[in-house]
C-alpha cells in the first residue's frame, strides 16, 4: 500500500527535531566538557599558585636576611613567580606576604613573626631604680630573676627577704621598657608617646573589646563578669590624673585576660583571679599593692613610676611579671608576699596594651612565626 504523502513530511519533521536534538545535546556535552577543562586547568594552577606562595615563605624561614636590602623581592619559576614581601611598620610584628602567581591565577599567603619581648619579660622583677625596703617588718620571698639597675636597700627593722636570683646594676635598658617616639619630635618615652601610643593600640581592637574613658577623675574598677569580653580598659586624662583604684569583689572569670591602663596611679587591693585569668597593668604614674586578706595576683604589671607594696596584712601572692621604671618601695608586710615568676605570654603574644612597649629594638623577632593565613 503507498505511503500517504503526510507520512513522509511527519517523518522528516520528526527527524528533524531528533537531528536537532542531538546537535543540542552534542554541544551541551561539548561546552560541558570545555567548561570542566577550563576549570580542571583552573584548579591546576591554582594549586601551582599556591606551592609558589608557600615556597616563597619556606624560603624565607631558612634566609630571613633575604629581604633585609630591599624588603622585597619577586623570582620566576617557569610560567609562574613569587612575590616576596616584609612589613616592619608595626613595631610588634614581622608580616612576610608570599604571593604566587601562574597565568593569572593568584594565592597569597602571610606569616607573622611577633617581635621579640624585652629581657624584662623573663624577670619576676625589674626596675631602673632601687628597690627599698623600709618598714617596721617585712616578709618578703622574690622566685625567678630579680633584677635592678641599682641596688638593694634594706632599711627595715625587722626583714625577713629571700632571693632567689638578684642581680643589681644591670644595664638600664634590660630591666625597664619605653614608649616608642610616636608623636614623631625627636624624643622617645614622653607623655605624649604614651597617649598616643595608647590611642594607637585601641583602635587597632574591635570596639567592644575596648573600654575608653577621659577623664581627671578617679575611678574604681572592680574586675569581673561585668568586663567579659573586654580586653583593654583605658583611663585618659591628664598627665599623673585619671587614677584607678581596683578593687576585687570575687574572682576574675575564666580566661580572661584584662589589661588596666592608666595616665596616672593605679591601686590595685589584692584580690583572687582563677588560675587562667590575668589582670594586667600600665600605670604612668605609680603602682601600689595592698592586702587585707589573702589574695593572688596573676598577670604583667609595668609603671612608668615607682612600684609600691605595703600594708599587706595577709599572704600575697604575684604570679607575673613587674617592671618599675623609677624604682620598688617594700612598705609594712605583716604577713608574707611572695612574687613568683610567670610568664605573661599568651603562645608568645604579650598582654593586651603592651604592644607597643616591646618593639623590635635591638631584640628582633622569634624564629618561629606567630600565625599563618591565606589572604
Amino acid at each position: 500500500m503507498p505511503q500517504h504523502p503526510n507520512n513522509k513530511g511527519a517523518a522528516l519533521i520528526i527527524s528533524f527535531f531528533v537531528l536537532t536534538f542531538l546537535v543540542i545535546i552534542s554541544a551541551g556535552v561539548a561546552l560541558s566538557l570545555f567548561s570542566e577543562l577550563a576549570q580542571a586547568q583552573n584548579y591546576q594552577k591554582s594549586v601551582t599558585a599556591f606551592w609558589l606562595a608557600e615556597s616563597g615563605l619556606s624560603l624565607f624561614k631558612k634566609n630571613p636576611t633575604m629581604l633585609d636590602e630591599k624588603g622585597s623581592q619577586v623570582l620566576s619559576y617557569g610560567a609562574g613567580k613569587i612575590d616576596l614581601r616584609k612589613d616592619e611598620s608595626d613595631p610588634a610584628m614581622r608580616v612576610v606576604t608570599s604571593t604566587g602567581t601562574v597565568l593569572g591565577v593568584r594565592r597569597s599567603l602571610e606569616i607573622v613573626y611577633p617581635a621579640k619581648a624585652p629581657e624584662a619579660f623573663n624577670t619576676s622583677m625589674a626596675t631602673g631604680g632601687n628597690l627599698t625596703i623600709a618598714s617596721g617588718k617585712a616578709s618578703v620571698v622574690f622566685l625567678g630573676k630579680l633584677r635592678l639597675n641599682g641596688k638593694v636597700v634594706n632599711n627595715a627593722r625587722h626583714a625577713n627577704v629571700i632571693f632567689e636570683d638578684k642581680k643589681e646594676s644591670v644595664e638600664s635598658s634590660l630591666v625597664t621598657l619605653k614608649y616608642p617616639d610616636i608623636n614623631q619630635n625627636g624624643m622617645d618615652d614622653e607623655f605624649s608617646d604614651f597617649v598616643k601610643a595608647n590611642q594607637q593600640i585601641i583602635s587597632k581592637y574591635p570596639k567592644s573589646e575596648v573600654l575608653y574613658v577621659q577623664g581627671n577623675d578617679n575611678y574604681t574598677i572592680i574586675p569581673g563578669k561585668g568586663f567579659i569580653g573586654k580586653k583593654i580598659i583605658y583611663v585618659e586624662g591628664e598627665q599623673s590624673k585619671g587614677r584607678v583604684n581596683i578593687q576585687f569583689n570575687g574572682s576574675m572569670p575564666d580566661d580572661q585576660n584584662l589589661t588596666i591602663i592608666s595616665t596616672g596611679n593605679v591601686t590595685l587591693s589584692h584580690g583572687n583571679e582563677t588560675g587562667n585569668s590575668q589582670l594586667n597593668v600600665i600605670a604612668w604614674g605609680d603602682y601600689s599593692e595592698s592586702a587585707i586578706l589573702p589574695g593572688v595576683h596573676n598577670g604583667m604589671i609595668f609603671t612608668h613610676g615607682m612600684a609600691r607594696f605595703d600594708d599587706i596584712y595577709d599572704t600575697a601572692v604575684t604570679n607575673g611579671c613587674i617592671v618599675a621604671s623609677e624604682g620598688i618601695a617594700i612598705g609594712d608586710i605583716w604577713s608574707t608576699k611572695v612574687f613568683n615568676y610567670a610568664d605573661p605570654r599568651k603562645d608568645g603574644a604579650v598582654p593586651p596594651g603592651f604592644e607597643l612597649l616591646i618593639g623590635k629594638r635591638a631584640s628582633g623577632y622569634v624564629s618561629t612565626p606567630g600565625s599563618w593565613r591565606e589572604n
